[in-house]
């Protein structure tokens, strides 16, 4: 055991276990080895040997300081950070490393002269100076040598590998390096070469080896990394500020960061340049301290160019360049030939020059940032990019601009040159240099007020789209010349022309847009519609349409840092156009003039127009805003004429359109029409002269007749969040008037109230809630009116009446709105249904769809309501009436108002106390009808009818009461359970009633309806079936078909003109003594009494018929067989007369005839019985008419055969039926 104790050290002793020592010694050498095992934590065993060499003149064989010579040691695995203890390293720690370490240490004259070192170690960390990080090294291979020179040093690498723990890998380049240092006039020199250096860890490496504060300063800033693949340069005084040097060699992946530039003091209107980055570079360089060359090529790099873009990092695709260089003393210079570029963005070449200022000469009085020529051109550009490249000596908001009004397209054969001094850039006065920029724009959106500029709730202006134009950057300014393209929008509005520019960028940007078109009006409608435009005209074409072409002119200055100071200046100019304002309003045919307009308004230049079928001119336009009218208001003034063939030819106008119908001629009028925050007021007047109305009282005018006409409409004052209202007002002469007040805050105009008055000295006044009318006339005529007002609806039917005998009012769509909730009329003399009402008063009110009414007049008195039919059924009228007076001029319009379709007839309820039929005073009527139309059928099922439910006519003569309904006659079969004919069974509707008319006084009933003294007394009853083709209000005769019973008794025939009414004309025998010679007369002269009067009566096709009618009178029977054409008023009726009736023959006669065998049989079997009777028989034929009746005395046929044998064995006599 060889124990090592080193008294100069704080080191513990080193215990060597087998240890091998040989010593030799000759006479001029000294041989040492000495192989030993350290402690384990040292390593494996290890082999050290030295040789040394003394001089061949030494003196002294142990002057070891002449000795000359090598030591060599080999370790196998070693920690070297126990080996470090007992090695003098000053400033040098070792922490730790393991691995094997073989080295080479030359000795000269006893000193330390060289060594080279072989390692192959891991896990490494020294510290290798004061303040230095750790040189940490995950690895380490390869050799390392130096040598100490008489006056410098030599130092080299061979195969030198390392790894960091951060990733870092030296790749195993060579390095040979020599330095000497200066000796009196040799300046200090060395040369280098070197392949394979990885900058990015040798950077790391210097950051850890005991450099300069200013050198570890720049590898931090500068951050260098790629592989230089070979070097070789030399350099002649000190290192750090060589006086003369050159280097050739080629670097890749060549990655540099920029430097920012420092600010230079105090305030500065330009932005400091720093100094540019490179990353992706290959460079193959040649230098000197004089100058140099380089060729720089580059794939998928950038550059970052700190202080030049607001972004500094400039992608690059692609990138060469050859370069030049030049340094002389202070002044520097660079050429840049054969640069050609391409990335995302753009592609093309350009070429510079640069080089520093004379401080004396720049305005910055610094080198910096130098003086450029720079001249390029680009094949390939995105037009929405430009905003990038443009330098930060431009404004923020300007680059801002730039970037959100070109947001797409294309440019091509773009062309820039700068030359000057950067710190002029960009050169406002022309002769400190050039800043040109121009480019061929393709498809280019160009919004030209971004809408990141305006207000919140704006309307933006539309962009310029499918631009195509030169774009040009000069000096301070940025221009857009001789574009086209159209407006953004769905019908984009072409753009002949259009031209931008900011003339200065750098103060106070202002962007100048003039632009001119020439295209459909429609598309400028639309244009400014969508566009600020539309507030600056006040919001008055916003609805308007128009057709042919016009020409539109527009300037704009745009302030971009105060867009509120924005200025409008344009023109529009229409040649024999087309144009509505609002759909509402008239067409102007042909207008002509120019529109200026400002952002303070427009005005109307020489308008001219065909309105209405004549000449107009317009003029006016919005006047200015001021702190007393704040609201620009809009005004146009209008004079001119219109025809009344025009009027009716404008569908646009409504009800107006239609009410022309009844005018001729033409008149001149006055107009004044404002808008007023988007809301018309409109001021119309005329007299009307010229213009003919054929119109009922009180609006009928001839044409030369002056009739003043004032229709104003004006806006409202409202508080804010309160809807926007108008009032409408209408004046014509003393006549009438109307005034409505309308809420526009919806698509469409709503009426909330108003009042109308017909009449003179009626004023309308405005009530709080509906719209309330006043009718004071001295004759008005509905029918008249009916007519007029059915033409507003095309004719059409009425649906929102109040009563179904008034006038209808047809309304078109938005129109109902003008109906009054509310009448009040009065009128002496009211024409109404083909009658005249007189003395007049109605007060009705609508609730919703529903009128009620209360109305009194010579003619009527009571209270009605009535419903409109609508998509759930059929309307109702409700009406209670004190009396009713029909005329027999009204009955017919009656009739033709009920002949409506089925589904139109309302549902009746209708009670009138004293009801008046053609001057026959009816007494009280109950109707009780509904209407089943298809609605109500899909709810409850059943049959489509107008079902009469309740009529009952009550007087004291007598009750009739009826049901029944009108249908088609097919429905009416069905329901019956019948098989309907097959003639007519699918045509017009058909009316089945049954009723029954009870009777209390038959000559007091005949006497009411106009035959007094036909009968005195009788009573009985009528009840039956009937049925005809039409109403239930209009008997039709020719088509009736039926059967009742007849059964009065207790009655007497008195004496009467000839000719009695239908039917019971045929019962009167009053003329039959004037043709009897028997002793009839004295009975029949005065009237024939009878004790009942029965039978059967049947109808068919208008024809009555009967075979067993009887009359039973005291002194003789009156039987009857025949029948009477009821539309006619004709008979042909067979009578026989039994005379001195006993008590054998009355119960005879008292047996009712059965139907079945008629009056032929009956008599066949009386007589067989009675032959004595028959003697005494006397029969009678009468035909005529029923005014005119022809009784002829027919000769008796003994013993006649019955028709019906059969059916008289069933009739015997005495048996009642």
């Amino acid at each position: 055991m060889l124990r090592w104790s080193d008294d100069q050290r704080t080191a513990p002793p080193l215990a060597l276990t087998q240890v091998d020592l040989v010593l030799r010694n000759k006479v001029r050498s000294h041989a040492l080895r000495i192989d030993a095992t350290p402690p384990p934590q040292w390593g494996e065993r290890f082999h050290l040997a030295a040789l040394f060499h003394q001089p061949l003149l030494s003196v002294h064989a142990g002057q070891w300081q002449q000795w000359a010579g090598q030591v060599y040691g080999d370790f196998t695995r070693v920690d070297v950070a126990q080996l470090h203890q007992y090695l003098d390293l000053p400033d040098i720690a070792v922490q730790r490393g393991n691995g094997a370490l073989r080295a080479w240490v030359d000795v000269s004259r006893g000193q330390f002269s060289g060594a080279t070192l072989d390692v192959a170690l891991a896990e490494v960390a020294a510290t290798l100076g004061p303040r230095l990080q750790p040189l940490a090294l995950q690895s380490m291979v390869g050799r390392l040598g130096g040598r100490l020179l008489a006056n410098g040093f030599e130092f080299s690498t061979q195969g030198l590998q390392f790894s960091t723990p951060d990733g870092l890998r030296w790749p195993g380049g060579n390095v040979e390096m020599t330095y000497t240092q200066a000796e009196g006039r040799a300046p200090a020199q060395g040369q280098v070469r070197a392949d394979k250096l990885d900058l990015a860890a040798l950077s790391w490496v210097a950051d850890r080896i005991p450099l300069s504060p200013a050198a570890h300063a720049a590898l931090a800033a500068y951050a260098p990394k790629g592989l230089v693949e070979q070097v070789q340069g030399s350099w002649h005084g000190p290192l750090a500020a060589p006086v003369k040097f050159s280097a050739h060699g080629r670097v890749t992946q060549l990655e540099i960061a920029a430097q920012p530039a420092a600010r230079p003091p105090g305030p500065s209107p330009h932005v400091a340049v720093g100094r540019p980055g490179v990353r992706g570079a290959t460079v193959d360089f040649n230098l000197t301290q004089s100058g140099g060359t380089a060729s720089v090529a580059m794939q998928a790099g950038a550059l970052t160019l700190p202080g030049v873009f607001e972004d500094p990092v400039l992608p690059l695709d692609q990138l060469a360049a050859d370069v030049r260089w030049q340094v002389n003393g202070a002044q520097i210079a660079a050429q840049l030939t054969n640069v050609k570029f391409a990335n995302a963005d753009a592609q093309g070449a350009l070429q510079l020059s640069w080089k520093t200022s004379d401080p004396a000469l720049s305005p910055a009085h610094s080198r910096f940032p130098g003086v450029l020529d720079l001249q390029g051109s680009l094949t390939r550009a995105r037009a929405a990019r430009v905003y990038r490249y443009l330098p930060l000596e431009l404004p923020a908001a300007v680059r801002d601009y730039v970037r959100d009004a070109v947001s797409a397209g294309s440019a091509s054969t773009v062309k820039f040159v700068v030359k000057g001094d950067l710190d002029e850039i960009p050169f406002a006065d022309p002769k400190k240099g050039e800043f040109h920029i121009a480019a061929n724009l393709q498809n280019t959106t160009f919004a030209f007020v971004p809408r990141r500029l305006q207000e919140a709730g704006e309307v933006p202006w539309p962009a310029l789209t499918q631009l195509s134009a030169e774009l040009v950057f000069d000096r301070q300014s940025m221009q857009i010349k001789g574009a086209t393209g159209k407006f953004a929008g769905a019908r984009g509005l072409p753009v002949a022309r259009a031209d931008a520019q900011i003339v200065d960028l750098t103060h106070n940007a202002t962007v100048l847009v003039d632009a001119q078109t020439k295209g459909p009006l429609q598309d400028m409608l639309d244009f400014v519609a969508r566009s600020p435009l539309d507030g600056i005209t006040g919001h008055a074409l916003s609805h308007a349409s128009a057709t042919g072409t016009a020409e539109l002119k527009l300037h704009l200055a745009l302030p971009i840092d105060k867009l509120t100071d924005s200025r409008v200046q344009g023109s529009v100019t229409l040649a024999d156009n087309d144009l509505q304002i609002s759909p509402g309003t008239p067409l102007l045919g042909k207008a002509r003039g120019v529109v200026d307009f400002t952002q303070g308004g427009f005005a109307i230049q020489g308008g001219q127009a065909r309105l209405l079928g004549g000449d107009t001119r317009i003029a006016g336009g919005m006047q200015a805003a001021s702190a007393a009218n704040p609201d620009a208001p809009i005004v146009i003034k209008a004079d001119g004429s219109i025809t009344a063939l025009a009027m009716r030819q404008a569908s646009e106008l409504g009800a107006v359109a239609r009410l022309a119908q009844n005018a001729t001629g033409s008149t001149t009028y006055s107009a004044v029409l404002g808008f007023r925050k988007g809301v018309p007021d409109l001021v119309v007047t005329s007299t009307l002269q010229g213009l003919a109305l054929n119109l009922p009282a009180p609006l009928d005018k001839s044409a030369g007749a002056s009739l003043p006409l004032r229709l104003e409409s004006k806006r409202l004052a409202s508080a804010a969040g309160e809807p926007v209202q108008d009032q409408l007002n209408l004046e014509l002469g003393r006549i009438a008037s109307a005034s409505f007040v309308r809420d526009l805050s919806g698509a469409q105009a709503r009426v909330e109230r108003g009042a109308i008055s017909v009449g003179q000295g009626e004023t309308p006044v405005v009530p709080e809630a509906g719209v309330v009318a006043s009718v004071n006339l001295d004759r008005l005529d509905l029918d008249a009116w009916q007519a007029v007002l059915a033409k507003l609806d095309g004719g059409g039917a009425a649906q929102n009446t109040p009563l179904a005998s008034t006038a209808t009012v047809p309304v078109a769509t938005g129109e109902s709105d003008y109906l009054p909730t509310s009448v009040a009329l009065r009128a002496r003399a009211l024409t109404v249904q083909g009658r005249t009402l007189h003395n007049v008063v109605v007060g009705a009110s609508r609730d919703g769809r529903t009128w009620r009414a209360n109305m009194d007049a010579d003619e009527l008195d009571g209270y009605a309501e009535y419903r409109p039919s609508s998509s759930a059924g059929a309307g109702r009228v409700y009406a209670r009436l004190a009396r009713l007076r029909i005329a027999a001029s009204s009955t017919s319009d009656v009739e033709q108002l009920l002949e409506k379709p089925t589904d139109s007839v309302p549902a009746l309820d209708i009670v009138v106390d004293d009801f008046e039929l053609k001057g026959k005073r009816l007494g009280r009527v109950e109707i009780d009808a509904v209407n089943r139309g298809p609605g109500v059928v899909a709810r409850e099922g059943g049959i489509r009818e107008w079902k009469l439910n309740k009529l009952t006519i009550t007087e004291p003569e007598a009750t009739f009461t009826a049901t029944g309904n009108w249908a088609a006659p097919a429905v009416q079969g069905a329901a019956a359970g019948l098989r309907p004919a097959s003639a007519g069974a699918a045509g017009p509707r058909r009316t089945t009633m049954d009723f029954t008319l009870t009777v209390n006084d038959s000559g007091g009933l005949l006497a009411r309806f106009g035959m007094k003294g036909v009968i005195r007394g009788g009573k009985g009853t009528m009840q039956g079936q009937v049925a005809w083709t039409g109403s239930p209000f209009t008997l039709d005769y020719p088509t009736m078909d039926g059967q009742f019973k007849v059964n009065i008794e207790s009655g007497q025939f008195l004496k009467a003109d000839p000719g009695l009414a239908k039917l019971l004309g045929v019962l009167s025998l009053q003329s039959l003594p004037r043709r009897l010679t028997l002793d009839f007369h004295d009975v029949f002269s005065e009237g024939f009494a009878f004790d009942f009067v029965r039978g059967d009566v049947k109808i068919n096709q208008g024809i009555a018929s009967t075979n067993n009618l009887q009359m039973k009178g005291v002194s003789a029977a009156v039987l009857m067989d025949g029948k009477a054409d009821i539309d006619r008023e004709t008979q042909d009726i067979k009578v026989v007369v039994v005379p001195e009736l006993n008590a054998g023959t009355v119960s005879l006669i008292a047996t009712a005839i059965n139907p079945a065998i008629g009056l032929g049989s009956f008599l066949a079997q009386l007589f067989l019985r009675r032959p004595l009777m028959e003697a005494a028989t006397q029969e009678f034929h009468i035909g005529g008419t029923w005014s005119d009746p022809k009784v002829t005395k027919v000769a008796h046929r003994t013993g006649a055969p019955d028709a019906n044998p059969d059916a008289a064995a069933d009739n015997k006599p005495g048996v009642a039926r």
